[in-house]
Parts: C-alpha cells; structure tokens; sequence
C-alpha cells in the first residue's frame, strides 16, 4: 500500500453496527416523508389505479434492481465511503469526485434540509408559529433545530446514531403497519373507492404527468444506497450489507403497496388528487393527514403528525450517519479538505464531515425559505430568465423545491454506480466477492435503462427542465474544484482494500 499524506489522517473507523442495524438503515432511511405525501402527487399525475400501482411496482423494481446489484459491490469492496469507493475503482478518482461533490452540494445535503422541511410541516401542526413570527420562518426554524440535534448524535458516536436508527425504524414501522390496519378496525373504508382502475377513454396519463408520478416514487424509495458507505462500521460485512438490501427493498416494496392502496381505499380517488394539486402546506397538502382525519377525526391528524415527525427525523438520521462517509473518504484519499478525513480521537466518529453535512443541509433550509419569504424583485438589473425561476420557487412549498433536485442528480451517480459492477467484473475479477448479483447481467441492465430513460426525459420534460439542467451544472462545476483540491492538496490515492 502507498504512503499517505501526512495530513490526511488513516485512521480506521471502528466496526460497531451489526446486522440489524445495517436493516435499520436501509428501511429507516428510505420510509422518510415520501410515503406520506407522495401518493397524492401520484394520483393527480395518474388518473387511474392500476397506473397508480404500476408507478410504486415499477419504481420498486427499478429500486431493488439497482440494491441487488449495489450488495456485490458493498460486500467486495467493505471500505467507508460507498458510492464513492466503487466510481472511484471502476472510472478513476475525477468520476468518483463528482459523485462526492453532487453529493455534498445537492444529493445528500439537498436529501436531508428536504427531509427537515417534510419534518418541519407536521411540526407546525402541532406546535403552531407563535404570533410575531410567519409560519414559514417557523417551519424553517424548526428544520434547522431537527438537523442540529441529528449531527449531535451522530458526532457523539455511530453506536448511538445506529440504535437511534433502529428504536425509530421500529416505531415508523409500526405505525405504518397501523395505518394500514386502521380502515379494517374502525371501519370507513370502501372497494367502491378504488375507481377508475383502468385508465378512460381519452384520460390517460400524460408522459410529463408519468415523469413527475416516476419522479416522486423514486424520491419516496431514495435512501437504498445508505448502508454501503457505513461498510467499513459493519461487522461482518460480506454478509450483512447484502443481507440489508435484499431484506430491506423487500419490506419498502411491501409497505409503500400496502399503504398506497389503504389510502385509496379510504379517500375518493378526486380527493386524494386535489390533496397532490394543493398548494398550502400542512393538512391540505399531506394526505395521510386527510386519511386519518376521515377515519378518526381531528386525533387522527395529530397522530398522523407526531408519527410523520418520528419518521422523517429517523430517515434525517440516516443521512447523517451515512453521507458523511463518503466525504470522509475521499478526505482521506486528498482529495477534500484534510478536515473532513479526521476521526475524533473520542467518539471515534468522522466529525468534520458529520459537521460539514449538517451544515451546509442547514444553508441550503435557509436559502430555500429566503426564496420563499422574498418576493422577485421586479428589476431589469436581473435577467428574466433569473426573475423566472425566482419567481416559480417564491411559489412552490420548500419539500418541493428541493427534492427535484436531489433526484436527478442522485440518479446520475447511482446509474454510474450500478454500471461499475460490469467494469469491476472484468478489470478485477481476483476481488472477493461473498455476494454475487441475482440475476446479472440483466438486474443491473434494467436499472440502467430505466435510470437513462428517467434521466432524458427529465431533461427534455419542460416542467423539470430547469432542475435538471441546473444539477448537470453543479457536476460540471465539479472539474474544475477537482484540480483545484488535488493541486494543493497533492494526493497519493489509496488503493481499494478488502475487509471481512
């Protein structure tokens, strides 16, 4: 092995986090907010039920195809990092920066200050802005206040932040398993709900609406990737991460069915559409509110708060245990800032990057709401175009400003990820690999076709044209801050490692 630079420490993270936890962090991070908002945005798009199920089935498949394919390279390659480690064996270490620098300035950040403002929403339900101050400075403080407290607890140990994963994965868990239930229990429920099955003449969806639907199944099922950074903190990890994926995309696929249809069960399928078409935030927008407060009144609303809270801190958490792994490994590798690839001589916890996330989550809370609160200005000293887009985010809730976002450029680098089992296979076939891909070559093919289909029709679809074309952006911006990182910081890249 290499020498490394002198002030990029090596030291190793610990294996604290057994199997259970590395479940909990795949089911704990990807049932987050999605699951009870999504829906609606689905239903307003698809006009249909059986186009409503074939959306969440084929998202799943396109979800579970890519953690199939994603448990060989977790399990080959245990080191922290994750994503990065694969792009950068399989591409080199320029792709694998980008990767870590998308991650860092949309994906995962983008990931989190999103999964705070959904947090933040059922917050105000129950704890309304007091009378000075606006509801959405409140929302906004009380998304900051929920990051902070999650970078505390990850900063103070992993063994803390895993057991914070698996207490709240089972108590989400749980209360979805309820809500399912809850029709069957106290009654209000109806098989004459779950019209139109089949799409009406002249009424199908449209290929904008099919993307947006697709968009935000994806978003609902983003958090799939999240175990294999934290690989090098998994004991036993030939067996446990493969294990956590296969075990875990098979209960999400389940559970994101089973809930989809108790909500159509329930509501009308016009209701569940006008919830997706709300503008407002809180009650109006979140139909697992409506969904409660008609089966059990306004209680139901309060539940469906504290419970929606409980879960979007839990997938927060998630992010927050593992997304710093990947800086911190490319910290160590020289190519971040020297900070980043630390480890607290205490805790024994990559600090600076725990740190960095969290903070950087926090501005982007922050910018989204200022863009919210502040009208465009009506001045010609600003392109129109600028005074365009301004004007579209002083209008759209914060979750929706962000999470478009952090799905095109999520999806670009897990296409690329996924794609790198094909490269591995034949440039390194001495690695071992305790798990091989079910179904390879075709389970990772499928995600690839479906992760290029999703990428081109995102950027020639008008309605996300502009988040797109502004996350191509961000991973061109990336070559350059490359050179830059790797000219002053004169890295000798660290060769990939095999762990058991």
């Amino acid at each position: 092995m290499t020498d490394h630079p002198s002030n990029v420490p090596r030291t190793e993270l610990p294996r604290v986090l057994g199997a259970t936890q590395a479940l909990c962090v795949v089911v704990g991070s990807v049932i987050g907010s999605g699951i009870f908002l999504v829906p609606a945005r689905v239903a307003q798009e698809i006009p249909d039920l059986s186009g409503v199920i074939a959306i969440w089935v084929i998202g799943g498949i396109m979800s579970a195809a890519g953690a199939l394919t994603l448990a060989e390279l977790g399990a080959m390659l245990p080191r922290a990092g994750g994503l990065y480690v694969y792009l950068r064996e399989a591409y080199g270490p320029l792709l694998a920066f980008l990767f870590g620098w998308v991650e860092f300035l949309v994906a995962r950040t983008g990931s989190m200050a999103t999964l705070a403002a959904a947090f933040a929403r059922y917050f105000t339900q129950i704890v309304p802005a007091p009378e000075p101050i606006p509801s959405i400075l409140w929302q906004a403080i009380a998304a900051v206040t929920a990051i902070a407290v999650v970078i505390v607890v990850n900063v103070l140990g992993a063994r803390g932040g895993g057991a914070l994963q698996v207490i709240g994965t089972a108590l989400k868990v749980g209360g979805i398993l309820g809500l399912i239930a809850l029709p069957f229990l106290v009654g209000g429920g109806s098989t004459a709900n779950l019209t139109p099955f089949w799409p009406r003449a002249g009424s199908g969806a449209s290929l904008a609406g099919i993307i947006a639907a697709m968009v935000g199944v994806l978003w609902a099922y983003d958090g799939w990737t999240n175990v294999t950074p934290l690989a090098e903190e998994i004991k036993n990890p030939g067996v446990n991460i493969p294990r956590a994926l296969l075990m875990g995309m098979g209960v999400l696929i389940a559970i994101y069915l089973a809930m989809t249809l108790a909500y159509h069960y329930v509501l009308p399928f016009e209701t569940i559409a006008a919830v997706g078409a709300a503008k407002e935030g809180g009650v109006e927008n979140a139909v697992a509110a409506v969904y409660c407060k008609g089966l059990v009144g306004q209680n139901g609303v309060v539940a469906i708060s504290v419970l929606v809270m409980c879960s979007t801190f839990i997938s927060l958490n998630g992010n927050a245990l593992s997304g710093p792994r990947a800086y911190f490994a490319m910290a160590r590798d020289g190519v971040f800032p020297s900070a980043l690839g630390r480890v607290h001589p205490r805790f024994l916890t990559p600090a600076g990057s725990i740190i960095a996330q969290g903070a950087w989550a926090i501005a982007l809370t922050l910018i989204g709401t200022m863009l919210i609160m502040i009208p465009p200005p009506e001045t010609t000293a600003i392109p129109s175009f600028l005074r365009a887009a301004w004007r579209t985010l002083n209008e759209t809730p914060l979750y929706d400003i962000l999470y478009t976002y952090v799905i095109f450029g999520a999806n670009v680098f897990y296409m690329l990820a996924i794609s790198s089992v094909f490269v591995l296979r034949r440039r390194r076939p001495e690695l071992k690999r305790p798990y091989r891909t079910l179904g390879y070559p075709f389970t990772p093919i499928v995600y690839i076709a479906a992760a290029l289909l999703l990428l081109g029709s995102m950027i020639s679809d008008r309605s996300s044209q502009v988040q797109s074309l502004a996350g191509v952006g961000i991973i061109l911006l990336g070559i350059p801050a490359y050179w830059a990182f790797r000219q002053r910081l004169q890295p000798r890249l660290r060769p990939a490692t095999q762990e058991s």
